[in-house]
């Protein structure tokens, strides 16, 4: 009887070796063909976990194509906006040891530490508190121009000096809307009330109890150091077809400017290192032995908070049944997105950087999470649908050993034939970006916009003319304007076709982004200088308001003192 059932044991583990082996296979014939469907992606990782095991874990595509270095499992990438699940835990962590409250006010909780700070509008400025702040409530406009700010400022000079200056987009507390800036707010409390840097508190309490050893901030010397190949090379697509734009190379130097904002998107990591940190999330939340993180943390921070809903690839919400199953977003925690997939739980979250896009999901009450990264097309987050929402569908199905709908016959047209017609999603793709040859603001008109344009947050905004044509600068940014567009009787618009940042990309100007220069023609003169212009990039629109040159002020006054002295001599 004992040789029978040995027999069968030895049976069972080798038909379970061999069902890992085709799974093995299958996984990489499906990554294989994702990467070949999608030309425009230079490197893909991911990672999977179940069980407290990691599943998967590997990288495909060119870490550096024009040095033809391979992505490995070592190779680190930035994972954006993922870094505000660290900063809702940190944030979760003084809450827990009684620094301060959810629903305590910001500014009480920056006096605690004889910091002013407030926020535009008198509602929003007595009001706001930190769950308001953590849940992209307080209708703050988003400035996500300041990415590109190569102004050398302090994360404490930023919330006292440039917070307080943010205009308001939407009414305190009447929808979801995102705002990376003060998740550095609180960050900043991190710091304050943790006595270390926020970046030294996060290292201490996750990287280093979790053993993520290839995790730094870009903020680092470690990641200064890293030479080609071990960090992804970050690639900005061009224009022109969706399916298959070009890349252009990006200096990483472009991620430092993310440096005092990591607490809303500066880490980099790799699909290991996230694996670890996957699995020590759901340990905490189902309580294992050892656990490394605190589960009343972890469950404080993944409640649903804000309310959202299941949206396409273009903002548009789902409402009626689309897909065989789907994420369900029901609503926004402490740097979480909470939601349901097939009855079950999740907890997620995106992040994008200059060419680097990543994508995280677990479902702790089946212990499976599953990470995605890519480096380069992620055309207004259309790979995010394409791609990547699919790969993670995909991969939560086989572990939940559900029925699979996606596989490798259909994953690359997702979101087809579920969805036919594709605008539905990807429309938004073809705004920002301009395909036709468009004509240079002559010399004569240019001389109206030449000179120097404020708006008390963002840099100096500088129109000049060079080589008979007008240029565009704002901090890390520049560009060349291009054809003045009626868009009403009197507002107007100049076309801004962006290199961004500065010395970044090399793009044909067919192929470049683009932004536009609103202002207002009611005057007669053509000679006279337009006061006003108003930069507009993406959802958004910020003022700015010509600078009269202080050396004519000068000088007026000189004038205005000499005749006065002539004056007073000549009464003599």
């Amino acid at each position: 009887m004992l040789c029978i059932l040995l027999c069968i044991f030895r049976i069972s583990i080798q038909l379970t070796r061999a069902a890992e082996a085709d799974d093995q296979m299958e996984y990489e014939s499906l990554f294989q063909k994702i990467m070949k469907c999608n030309p425009s992606t230079a490197a893909f990782a991911i990672s999977v976990v179940k069980n407290g095991e990691v599943v998967i874990n590997k990288a495909y595509g060119k870490a550096n194509r024009e040095k033809d270095i391979d992505a490995t499992t070592d190779t680190r990438f930035s994972i954006g906006s993922i870094s505000k699940e660290f900063t809702g835990y940190m944030a979760g962590k003084q809450v827990q040891e009684g620094h301060y409250d959810w629903n305590d006010k910001i500014a009480d909780i920056f006096a605690k530490k004889d910091v002013k700070m407030s926020l535009q509008g008198d509602f929003r400025n007595r009001t706001c508190t930190l769950e308001d702040a953590l849940t992209h409530r307080t209708g703050i406009k988003m400035y996500d121009w300041l990415l590109t700010d190569d102004r050398d400022i302090s994360r404490a000079n930023w919330i006292t000096k440039y917070v307080p200056l943010f205009k308001e987009e939407k009414e305190m507390r009447s929808a979801f809307y995102y705002n990376n800036w003060l998740y550095t707010l609180v960050g900043y409390l991190v710091e304050l009330f943790g006595g270390k840097s926020f970046e030294e508190q996060v290292k201490e309490t996750v990287f280093d109890p979790l053993e993520m050893k290839q995790t730094c901030f870009v903020s680092d010397k470690e990641f200064d150091q890293l030479e080609d190949g071990e960090f992804a090379q970050p690639y900005q697509e061009g224009g022109g077809d969706p399916d298959n734009r070009t890349l252009y190379p990006v200096p990483k130097r472009a991620m430092k400017y993310i440096g005092i904002h990591n607490p809303a998107g500066g880490i980099i990591s790799t699909s290991g290192d996230m694996a670890k940190y996957m699995i020590a999330v759901m340990d905490a939340l189902n309580e294992k032995e050892g656990a490394k993180l605190s589960k009343a943390v972890l469950e404080s921070v993944t409640e649903p908070l804000t309310l959202m809903g299941m949206q396409l690839g273009d903002g548009t919400l789902i409402e009626k049944p689309t897909f065989n199953a789907t994420f369900k977003d029901s609503g926004y925690g402490y740097g979480h997105i909470i939601g349901t997939y097939r009855g079950y739980k999740y907890v997620n979250h995106g992040g994008s950087t200059y060419g680097h896009y990543s994508y995280i999901t677990v479902i702790p009450s089946l212990n499976i999470g599953v990470f995605t990264v890519i480096s380069g097309n992620n055309y207004h987050n259309t790979n995010m649908w394409r791609m990547q929402k699919p790969m993670h569908i995909y991969m939560l199905d086989k572990m939940m050993g559900e029925e699979m709908w996606l596989n490798a016959e259909n994953i690359c047209t997702f979101p087809k034939p579920w969805i036919e017609e594709e605008t539905e999603i990807f429309e938004g793709a073809k705004r920002g970006t301009v395909d036709v040859e468009a004509e240079a603001v002559s010399p004569k008109d240019a001389a109206r916009f030449i000179g120097n344009y404020s708006n008390p947050v963002y840099p100096v905004l500088m129109l000049k003319l060079e080589d008979s044509a007008l240029k565009f600068e704002m901090g890390n940014s520049n560009g060349s304007v291009v054809e003045i567009y009626n868009k009403t009787d009197n507002e107007k618009r100049l076309v801004v076709i962006l290199n961004m940042p500065t010395d970044a990309l090399n793009l044909p100007d067919t192929e470049k982004t683009v932004a536009y220069l609103y202002y207002q023609d009611t005057t007669l003169d053509i000679n006279d200088k337009i006061e006003r212009v108003e930069l507009e990039l993406g959802l958004e629109r910020y003022p700015f308001k010509r600078n009269h040159s202080t050396a004519c002020r000068h000088l007026t006054l000189l004038i205005f003192g000499a005749l006065i002295v002539e004056l007073l001599l000549s009464y003599d």
